[in-house]
């Protein structure tokens, strides 16, 4: 399945994601990403976060020393293994 940019992957990414699917999306390097928002505390008035706290964009992250890197092996569309770092 292909998603686009909309807000609407995220759901579909969990539904194929429990249901067995791979699900191909695109992700823009100046991706504005969050955490998941924390869990609300018991007696809390108002609405509750749909988000938690923004994480450094990808372009950043990247350029940064530390940031630890892992190898892994990706299954193409045609069934190939291939090599992705």
């Amino acid at each position: 399945m292909i998603g686009d940019q909309g807000y609407s992957v995220h759901e579909r990414g969990g539904a194929c994601a429990r249901g067995g699917v791979r699900l191909v999306a695109p992700l823009r390097m100046a991706a504005a990403l969050y955490v998941p928002a924390p869990p609300r505390m018991p007696g809390t008035n108002g609405r509750p976060r749909v988000k938690g706290a923004r994480v450094p964009q990808l372009a950043q992250v990247l350029k940064e020393a530390h940031t630890p890197w892992q190898r892994v092996r990706v299954r193409w569309y045609n069934g190939r293994r291939g090599r992705w770092t």
